[in-house]
This record gives C-alpha cells, structure tokens and sequence, in this order.
C-alpha cells in the first residue's frame, strides 16, 4: 500500500483528459482516475476532448477510448498531435487486437475497462517520467 501512496504522490499533479462515450465508463473510470489524479476532466467524445484541448491545452495525459460517434479516438489524436506532439496519449479498447493501433498517436494501448492492475503499471510508467 506505501508503494501506491509513493507513486500516487509522483503523478497526482499530472493534468488527465479522459474520454469515452459509454456513461457508465465515464462515471466508473472517472471516480477511479480522481483517486489518483487531482485534475481530470472528463469528455463524451473526441470532438468535445478537442475543443477542451484547445481552449486549456495544458494537459499532461489524455486517455481515451477509439471508437466513439462524432470523433473518434484517432482522429482526435491526430488532430492532438498536431497542437502537441509529445503529449503522453493512451488508448483503451474493448478489441484484443491492438498490435494494429498507430504508436505514433498513443504511447500505451490498454484493455477496457481500466483496472487497478493497468493503473499500477500506468502510473510505474507515468511515475519514471520526467514532468
């Protein structure tokens, strides 16, 4: 438990854009990410994430879901990308086959929903970096 307080001190002041269309995911993964996270915000779909990105810009993590109506989670990063090319980006997917998502858009691919096992690993990940 010492070692996830460590770590949650190491990322906690990261700035997270999570987005996916599915409320229930929204409300679950949101109330999970706030208990390692003080700033995350939270969209419905690509084209929402977008224009938050554009009007605060100064996020630090955007995890998203791909497949989403209106904008999905690629196209969104495209366009991300573009603003901010070193952003640290994660998808999560309900599909098995993720050898096939661009690594240029996303740094990490992970299985929906997000579990505490993939958290741990996310902030190891985040927690090495330098911000």
């Amino acid at each position: 438990m010492d070692d996830i307080k460590a770590l949650r001190e190491k990322v906690k002041d990261l700035k997270v854009l999570f987005v996916d269309d599915e409320e229930d995911i929204r409300e679950g993964t949101g109330i999970f990410l706030n208990k390692f996270f003080e700033d995350v915000t939270i969209c419905s779909d690509g084209e929402e994430a977008l224009k938050i990105f554009k009007k605060e810009g100064d996020f630090n993590l955007i995890i998203s879901d791909i497949l989403m109506p209106n904008m999905d989670g690629i196209e969104m990063m495209q366009e991300i990308r573009k603003i901010n090319p070193d952003i640290f980006a994660i998808f999560l997917t309900a599909s098995r086959q993720t050898g096939e998502i661009d690594s240029k858009l996303a740094n990490i691919t992970l299985q929906k929903p997000l579990s505490f096992k993939n958290m741990i690993f996310l902030m190891q990940k985040l927690g090495d970096m330098k911000w």
